[in-house]
């Protein structure tokens, strides 16, 4: 993801759906054709990595390990990224030999699953409208603008970059050979804002200074990068077209153990799960004469929900509980209709230390709950469900402890 090596997923998947639709006509026993419109493309990813470096790369960090402590990811905020996929040549063998591309995702929705004697899990879903198969090498490539220069060549992004030959791509009954080009997130059209040959792209009108430029391309060059069996690392770059990160192992995964629950700024007990989504409403932009989505935004605020699996201790325990997350006094009696605005914080620690490290906070200042219904069960001790969702729409995502805290 933006050149950047992802640790610890389980499942990466791209779904593509182009739409079709078959054309009859009076008087014909068979259709006239298949027409077809602009591409969906679905990606989702699975994984236990539970530091930020994904949500530091939606939102636009050119280097998540440089990030420090209390560094805030509003996902709202979060731009496309471009995905390319290496494949391995077999077991044993490190060697890229094929790869697939997916340029120009945007951010749909996020779900963090933290359960007890369970994995914590996070599932990222994103859109976009293009999957590349490459016959040799993906890459995607960074520059900054500075005004003045309109042409850039192909290369490896390597602090000493490699020259290249890009792939030819046919569209339309055109070649191609930039699979993707964006400036500041923002798609670019080719013909309109750059031109491209096999050795690279010329802007039209050159990019502005600290404009960040990404290009992805297809190449036989191979790769400088030798991805073996050892672990990724976290915490600086190195010298590479996709950066493995530093000399600190994360966790592999952690448990419920090391997940704590703040509600209004104090630590809740008996809590069986939680759960917290994140998720946005996407509308494509499309115009004439060109086969992808000019850009992708969001048409309203997006939908923050989670809920709590409690287990009360007592029925006292259970009062208490919710008399904080309504506000009602204890002498008052709680209603369907009660509610007011909680701080939710949900903070992993990096397991086993001999002092507390916090990994990564998630924050909702507004969560409205609704009051809980029950259901009792001979032989089952009570188990309520708590539902709540942001007022505002607002999930914070901080690197480490949220400041304050």
């Amino acid at each position: 993801m933006n050149r950047f090596v992802v640790d610890r997923i389980q499942t990466g998947t791209a779904a593509l759906n182009v739409p079709q639709e078959r054309v009859y006509e009076l008087g014909n026993d068979k259709s006239v054709g298949i027409v077809r419109d602009t591409p969906d493309l679905t990606f989702t990813l699975d994984n236990l990595s539970v530091d930020t470096e994904v949500e530091a790369l939606l939102c636009g960090s050119t280097d998540p390990g440089a990030d420090a402590d209390g560094t805030l990811y509003n996902l709202a905020l979060c731009k496309p990224v471009d995905i390319v996929s290496p494949f391995k040549s077999g077991v044993g063998a490190y060697d890229v030999v094929e790869a697939v591309a997916v340029p120009q995702l945007t951010l749909e929705s996020v779900s963090y699953r933290f359960g007890l004697r369970a994995n914590a899990t996070e599932a990222y879903t994103l859109r976009g409208d293009s999957i590349y198969y490459v016959p040799g090498n993906a890459f995607v490539q960074y520059e900054a603008g500075d005004g003045t220069t309109t042409a850039f060549t192909f290369n490896s992004d390597d602090y000493t970059p490699v020259a290249m030959t890009a792939l030819p791509y046919d569209e339309d009954g055109v070649t191609l050979f930039a699979l993707n080009v964006s400036v500041n997130g923002l798609r670019q059209r080719r013909g309109v804002d750059y031109t491209d040959t096999n050795t690279g792209i010329t802007f039209t009108t050159a990019p502005a200074t600290g404009a960040l430029i990404r290009i992805t391309f297809g190449s036989k060059t191979p790769r400088t990068a030798v991805y073996g069996p050892g672990v990724h690392t976290t915490g600086g770059s190195t010298d590479s077209d996709l950066v493995v990160q530093g000399t600190t192992v994360k966790p592999a995964a952690i448990r419920s153990k090391d997940i704590h629950i703040f509600i209004n700024g104090t630590e809740w007990s008996d809590i069986q799960s939680v759960n917290a989504d994140y998720r946005a409403t996407l509308e494509d932009d499309f115009e004439f004469g060109n086969a992808h989505a000019t850009s992708r935004d969001y048409a309203a605020a997006p939908d923050i929900t989670g809920s709590f699996d409690v287990k009360f201790r007592d029925a006292n325990d259970m009062f208490a509980k919710l008399q904080t997350i309504t506000g009602v006094a204890a002498n008052r009696v709680i209603g369907p209709t009660t509610s007011t605005l909680v701080d939710v914080r949900v903070e992993l620690w990096l397991p086993e230390q001999a002092t507390k490290t916090v990994l990564k906070t998630l924050h909702v200042p507004d969560a409205r709950f609704t009051i809980p219904g029950y259901e009792g069960r001979a032989q089952q001790k009570l188990v309520q469900t708590l539902n709540w969702q942001s007022d505002s729409g607002t999930l914070n995502v901080y690197k480490g402890a949220k400041p304050g805290t």
